[in-house]
């Protein structure tokens, strides 16, 4: 009977506390609707503070823009990534726009170098054009851009042609042509054009038949792994269970091969 009564008490309770939380967030949203942030700070912030994904990204908007705070854009930031880990669609929505505010004025400066020839800006402006940052997204566009950046033997603008052509993103797809660029970048030590190297000779795509494909991935995934890349170190293991001891053997050769002379410029 005690316990029946102690866990009815406990149940009271949350209730009244969850009643009290909803009564203090749509009494702050009312006070954020009408412009009064001083109130609507009062009501928000501690709801906030317990993790409310609803006042993370209103409280975020205040520090954005200081209304009825400060103003403080990290402290913003770190509100709506806090929504958006729990897939608050809000939150979600203020990051995105926030990010968008600082790749428009980025674009102000990234297209007039690029348009004058400048190789870092050209594939910058591809990656913005592919991804809609600050701009509308346009592949085609996209390629274009990286087009000209690697004509000037820009390293990270042969991946991004190479990642095109695998992903038929601004072209058609064709794994012949991806191999082709992500090599180039590969050979200038670009790690993750040795990853994605690794990748398409572990699905078979790679047009490289004098070697097993399985042995030509886990050479460049393991310098990939060995740069740091983390899906790398995953993927060079599961690579090392599909080679036979002497398969493995060939598979180190090579890697250390690629080593010496790519990794190492």
């Amino acid at each position: 009977m005690k316990k029946q009564i102690l866990f009815a008490a406990s149940l009271m309770l949350s209730v009244s506390a969850t009643n009290l939380m909803a009564a203090n967030l749509g009494k702050g949203s009312a006070a954020f609707d009408k412009q009064d942030y001083a109130t609507a700070f009062k009501e928000l912030n501690p709801l906030a503070k317990e993790g409310d994904p609803d006042a993370l990204n209103l409280v975020g908007q205040m520090y954005e823009n200081g209304w009825g705070v400060d103003k403080d854009e990290e402290k913003a930031v770190r509100f709506y990534n806090r929504g958006a880990s729990m897939g608050h669609l809000g939150s979600v929505n203020s990051l995105r726009v926030y990010k968008d505010k600082g790749y428009r004025v980025e674009l102000e400066t990234v297209r007039p170098a690029a348009e004058s020839g400048d190789a870092q800006a050209q594939n910058r402006l591809g990656e913005m054009a592919e991804f809609g940052y600050g701009m509308q997204r346009d592949p085609n566009q996209a390629f274009q851009w990286y087009q000209k950046a690697a004509e000037q033997g820009y390293v990270a603008a042969e991946h991004n042609i190479g990642r095109c052509y695998n992903f038929g993103t601004g072209v058609a797809q064709d794994f012949s042509a991806a191999e082709e660029w992500y090599r180039k970048a590969a050979k200038k030590g670009h790690t993750d054009a040795m990853f994605f190297l690794g990748t398409l000779y572990s699905n078979n795509h790679g047009s490289q038949q004098d070697q097993d494909t399985n042995i030509l991935a886990y050479a460049w995934m393991h310098n990939a792994a060995l740069l740091g890349n983390p899906t790398a170190i995953a993927i060079e293991k599961r690579l090392v269970m599909k080679l036979d001891a002497a398969q493995l053997d060939s598979a180190k050769a090579l890697a250390e091969e690629y080593r010496q002379t790519y990794v190492g410029q």
